[in-house]
């Protein structure tokens, strides 16, 4: 049997345990984190780098106003076609990528893609416009899904 003496009582244990929970709770202060510091660079640098295939829809340009006003950054854009884009974007070399992409992409396994910013019904064919962010880059990626969600005009992107 244990000596609740040696513990110092019931107390003492109630005062370690808090003790042992603020220390956890401190040492998640980054979470989630951004390995690469995606958001710590564009807060730092002041610009957010976004590829564009294509002139914005009005939720695309709210999209990178919300994200200017919650980072302090500016948006600098690169223009191209989409899968250059998409590769510069996993180089590290883009912080964004605002595109249209089909409802079965296949860069979904490759990039983290925001909920719908819009939906555009082309006949046969859906499309989404979304945006692109490095995969792993958690709190970058939860600050643009977040910001997508408020300005989306899609049904349930929120």
């Amino acid at each position: 049997m244990v000596n609740a003496g040696f513990f110092g009582g019931a107390g003492s244990a109630k005062a370690a345990l808090a003790a042992l929970v603020l220390l956890l709770v401190a040492g998640c202060h980054s979470l989630p984190k951004d390995p690469d510091s995606t958001l710590a660079t564009i807060e730092a640098k002041r610009v957010v780098r976004v590829g564009v295939e294509r002139p914005l829809p009005p939720e695309g340009a709210d999209l990178l106003l919300q994200l200017e006003q919650a980072t302090g950054a500016k948006a600098r854009f690169s223009e191209g076609g989409i899968e250059p884009l998409l590769a510069k974007l996993d180089a590290g070399e883009i912080d964004l990528v605002v595109a249209p992409f089909g409802e079965q992409t296949p860069w979904a396994a490759k990039a983290a893609l925001s909920p719908p910013l819009r939906v555009e019904d082309s006949g046969r064919k859906t499309i989404e416009w979304r945006a692109a962010m490095r995969s792993g880059e958690n709190r970058w990626i939860m600050l643009v899904e977040s910001r997508a969600r408020r300005v989306s005009s899609a049904p349930d992107a929120s």
